[in-house]
Order: structure tokens, then C-alpha cells, then sequence
């Protein structure tokens, strides 16, 4: 996330053995290059091997009902050798004080956890590719219950420069530059005018949730289920709408309430809408005059 709006300055060793992945499944499963649905039931109980799930794709959904035995899902970017930087999703159904199952990541020596098993929602968790891929094995603890029991990993991954191999998490904090900001606006799934209504740090998902208060709608890509309507005597006079928008951006940032108007600019992740630019109206109607005059923008620039 780059933005231009005022800014402030458990796990333990893995139980799994890195071992385990050598007793791997016959059959090797390919996704439809993004997501992958599949059953533990489809395969023998008394088959502990590992069975290998590859997906080609920049985001996705993996859910695996009934689990046996584990899986290892290799993550890759589609069509280029790229290291990138993963977050992941996930969530499991768990009976009183068991989980169904257990999801790792797979380390250099070991197998470093991502998830406690529980049912509810965990926050979303982040790390980087080696050698262009990640691998996230998901373990089965249950293996003769028959209750419709799930795990399910939803994943985003973003490139990261060419020659980068390390993540400084500042980066989702600095402002976008000019060429930045255009193409995030050509690109991106909701960009909107309007002011910031209230900033809420949810500590357990390590998120600030900035609700935005739309004042005009610029452009979308199948965004209205984020959209939400407010009551009557919640809306501003003047030029805003009745209707505003909640985005994400790490909690690290230190987002704070900046007064005016913005342009904020921000794409599908993992179910949320992730803010990645949000300059001033001012500074960005100027740029995109510009830059629309120049013929320097990937698309037609409007404010």
C-alpha cells in the first residue's frame, strides 16, 4: 500500500519434520491454474503419503474437504520466473480443542506454522518466495471422521522487483510516485473520491480499516459488493454520496484521520478491497492533466 494521507512514523520451532515430505502420493494434482477443490475422500485412508497440488496463478482459492493425509501446494507466478511476496487466508472447521488441521510453510530446514488450527478466521500472513516459488503443506489431524470437515488457503501474490530477494515493509507505507499512480489507477479495482470517515486498527488481523465516505465513484471493476449504504442522516451535505466503502491497509502504516479529499485507489485481496495509492484530489487531478496531455498513461486519467 502507497498512499500520500497522513502517516505516523508465537510461532514457535515447527512440530512437522522436514522428512515428511518425502513420502509423497503417486499422483501429482494439477489446479485449473488458480484454484483447486478436492477430497480426502477420493483417496485411501490408510495412504499417509503427501500429495502434490501445483498452481500457476497471481491469486486463488485451495479447499480440501474431508482431509487425509496432507498436501503440499507449490505456488508459482503464471508465465514468468519471478519471486514474489505471498499472503494467505485460512480457515478451518475444528472440534473442541482439535484441529482438523494443521498448515505450514515450508522453510529451509523445517516446516515453520501459518496456522493453529482453530475455525475462525486467522489474520492474513505474508512471506516471500525462493527460487520463484512457496510451498504450504496442509496436514490432516483427523483421519477416520467422516463429518463434512474443510481447510481452505486463499492466496494473493505480488511480484517484487527483479534482482529484490528480501521485503522491507516500509514499502506498503511510502507514497506512490507519479508513474505509480497511474497505472494503479488503470489497473485497480475501485478507484474513488472521497474523505476518510473513521480509521479502525483491528489488532488480531494486524489491519487499519479506513472507511471512506464516497464523493464521486471514478471508476470499477465489480466493486459494488463493497459498497455500503448509508443511513440518511449519516450523509454529508454538498457534493456526497450516500454511500461509502471500507479499505485495508496494514496496520504497521500507522494510517491516521487526514482531513480533505482523496483519490483512493485500491484492488481486490483476499476478499478485501487493499489500498495501494491515495493522493490528494488536488495533486492528482494536476498529474493526470499531465500526464493525459503527454500521452504518458496506460489509460484515460480522470478526477
Amino acid at each position: 500500500m502507497k498512499m500520500s494521507v497522513t502517516l505516523t512514523g508465537k510461532w514457535g520451532p515447527a512440530v512437522v519434520l522436514w522428512g515428511v515430505v518425502l513420502s509423497m502420493a503417486g499422483a501429482s494434482i494439477m489446479g485449473d491454474e488458480c484454484d483447486w477443490t478436492g477430497s480426502g475422500l477420493t483417496t485411501p485412508t490408510s495412504d499417509k503419503g503427501v500429495t502434490p497440488v501445483y498452481l500457476r496463478c497471481s491469486a486463488g482459492k485451495v479447499k480440501w474437504l474431508y482431509p487425509r493425509g496432507a498436501l503440499r501446494v507449490l505456488l508459482r507466478l503464471p508465465a514468468q520466473d519471478r519471486n514474489f511476496r505471498a499472503c494467505v487466508k485460512i480457515r478451518t472447521t475444528s472440534k473442541p480443542g482439535w484441529p482438523v488441521t494443521r498448515v505450514y510453510l515450508e522453510g529451509p530446514r523445517s516446516l515453520i506454522p501459518l496456522h493453529r488450527g482453530e475455525g475462525e478466521l486467522q489474520p492474513m500472513r505474508c512471506f516471500n518466495s525462493k527460487n520463484y516459488q512457496a510451498a504450504i503443506y496442509i496436514e490432516a489431524t483427523d483421519e477416520r471422521s467422516f463429518e463434512k470437515q474443510f481447510s481452505e488457503v486463499e492466496y494473493d501474490l505480488q511480484p517484487l522487483q527483479r534482482g529484490v530477494y528480501s521485503y522491507d515493509p516500509l514499502e506498503e507505507c511510502r507514497p506512490c510516485s507519479d508513474e505509480e499512480m497511474a497505472n494503479v489507477f488503470c489497473s485497480s479495482d475501485l478507484v474513488t473520491r472521497g474523505i476518510i470517515h473513521s480509521v479502525e486498527n483491528n489488532d488480531h488481523l494486524e489491519q487499519s480499516l479506513v472507511t471512506v465516505k464516497i464523493t464521486k465513484l471514478i471508476r470499477h471493476s465489480a466493486a459494488d459488493d463493497f459498497l455500503e449504504k448509508v443511513e440518511s442522516n449519516d450523509i454529508l451535505p454538498g457534493p456526497f454520496s450516500s454511500k461509502q466503502v471500507t479499505v485495508t491497509v496494514p496496520q504497521h502504516c500507522g494510517i491516521n484521520h487526514g482531513l480533505g479529499e482523496f483519490v483512493f485507489m485500491a484492488r481486490r485481496k483476499l476478499g478485501d478491497l487493499s489500498l495501494v495509492c491515495a493522493p490528494r484530489l488536488e495533486t492528482w487531478a494536476l498529474l493526470s492533466g499531465r500526464m493525459n496531455e503527454d500521452g504518458r498513461s496506460h489509460c484515460m486519467l480522470r478526477s
